[in-house]
């Protein structure tokens, strides 16, 4: 019996033991949660003894009271030892400190992971993170978690970069590459800027206020690559003056205007609408060739790069040459047949729209048809815009599948549709879907283009002798 009542006080005491070590464990693991539940962010960073002098940082730009407010944030803090080089310019200017303490906040939660990406900061910049890394600084302390967020601390502070477009207005490596492109800027109307005055009594249309929503806007950026965007990644070339002038010189002949001024102009756009590409590429990561948003080769030649520049997008190289050869800068001009502009007269209860299949190739194709139209001469008009000056080799793919006899006749005509002197008619045959050569034109000037296919000189209406197909027309240039 008093082995028994030994053996179960001896019970009881272990299982209280057991009961307080877990309850220990327990108040332990609360007492971690509550401190983290308790600080912000901000109270969080502050209470750490080696991120004082970033504190203070936070308090003279005003983002300690950003940081402590409801919303979630990610801070990258640098260390005391990391900020004793940062540079008198930036403490002492209000508006540099306060970008770089926004260069290391960023909204919502980003806890460290393995694969790095590019996270945008409260300067609209963005940094990649990710593996141990933030940019180019390493994860001393990950994931400190708070009320409202979480923060790193870092062993290298990250100084907010210029994009891309940034670092062009301010470069003085490539003056002749960047007064091209700051030549393409021009002034734009934005009614989100402007304020509204009136109401046009006619149409009911706002009346803005003329003096205010007017910004500057630059056509390399609405029509190449919008390289100030800062959520995308760009590799950009410039070229120094001396491989500038040599490309610029190469281009000029191609584009004769009435001025200096334009032909200059063209030739400098023409150049340089090339010189970005989506995606970051390093020296070492550049190929021999790139290809731009025009369907351009770009040639790269890595000895030739004098210097590279990392931005906040992306990375900038400049060049002492890039020898663009004329036919991959003037790549052959595609006019689809089924995108006419306009006809001689309105005969769309004739007109054919089709998807065809090129029993060759086995390649689907669409293209334009008509029949028994009842008109001579009639035409089919395209209109192509922004023409370099030079000659053309004309070549079209016209298929005629639906007859062999009898076999119409059509023709490609240059600015007029009575311009018979451009091409003579060509014979349609039965089945032939390759691309039949018409000769050659020459454009003197810089200029738009109309071109007219022009149908049979008889007004049939039976018989399928008045027709006219066309799937494209190609123009090669021929320097």
């Amino acid at each position: 019996m008093m082995y028994k009542k030994r053996f179960k006080v001896l019970l009881m005491l272990t299982m209280v033991a057991g009961l307080w070590a877990c309850t220990k464990k327990w108040d332990d693991h609360t007492a971690i949660t509550d401190e983290a539940i308790n600080n912000n962010v901000y109270e969080a960073i502050a209470k750490n003894s080696n991120l004082k002098t970033f504190t203070s940082y936070l308090v003279k730009t005003g983002f300690d009271k950003v940081i402590s407010t409801s919303k979630v944030y990610t801070v990258w803090a640098p260390t005391d030892a990391a900020l004793t080089s940062l540079d008198a310019s930036i403490i002492n200017d209000d508006v540099k400190l306060k970008a770089f303490v926004a260069n290391h906040i960023a909204l919502l939660s980003y806890p460290n992971v393995t694969t790095a990406k590019r996270i945008q900061l409260l300067n609209s910049k963005y940094v990649a993170f990710g593996a141990n890394k933030f940019d180019s600084a390493n994860i001393v302390t990950a994931n400190q978690y708070a009320a409202n967020g979480l923060y790193h601390t870092i062993d290298k502070f990250i100084a907010p970069v210029d994009n891309c477009w940034e670092f062009i207005q301010k470069t003085t490596l490539a003056n002749l590459n960047k007064t091209a492109f700051l030549n393409l800027n021009y002034i734009a109307f934005d009614s989100t800027k402007a304020t509204q005055i009136g109401v046009n009594p006619n149409t009911g249309a706002p009346v803005w206020d003329s003096t205010n929503g007017k910004v500057t806007r630059n056509r390399f950026l609405d029509l190449a690559e919008n390289i100030a965007d800062e959520s995308k990644e760009y590799t950009v070339f410039l070229l120094n003056d001396a491989a500038f002038t040599t490309e610029h010189d190469k281009l000029k002949p191609w584009f004769a205007t009435t001025t200096t001024d334009s032909t200059n102009n063209l030739a400098a756009y023409h150049l340089v609408k090339d010189l970005a590409i989506p995606g970051l590429y390093t020296a070492s990561q550049l190929p021999d060739t790139l290809v731009s948003k025009f369907g351009v080769k770009v040639p790269i030649n890595k000895s030739a790069i004098v210097a590279s520049i990392r931005t906040s997008n992306g990375i900038v190289h400049i060049m002492s040459g890039m020898n663009f050869t004329l036919a991959n800068k003037f790549p052959p001009i595609i006019i689809q047949g089924e995108r006419p502009n306009g006809f001689a007269a309105d005969r769309s209860t004739f007109i054919f729209y089709r998807v065809r299949t090129n029993p060759t190739t086995g390649a689907t194709f669409n293209d334009i048809i008509m029949q028994n139209y009842g008109f001579a001469n009639y035409w089919v008009n395209y209109r192509v815009n922004n023409m370099p000056s030079m000659r053309y080799n004309a070549f079209w793919v016209a298929v005629n599948d639906v007859q062999s006899t009898p076999l119409w006749q059509q023709r490609l005509s240059i600015d007029s549709s009575n311009n018979a002197t451009t091409f003579p008619y060509v014979t349609v045959a039965f089945n032939n879907y390759n691309e039949i050569s018409l000769g050659q034109f020459r454009i003197n000037n810089y200029r738009n283009l109309n071109l007219f296919v022009v149908g049979p000189a008889t007004s049939s209406t039976t018989g399928g002798a008045n027709s006219i197909s066309l799937d494209y027309i190609k123009l090669v240039p021929a320097f």
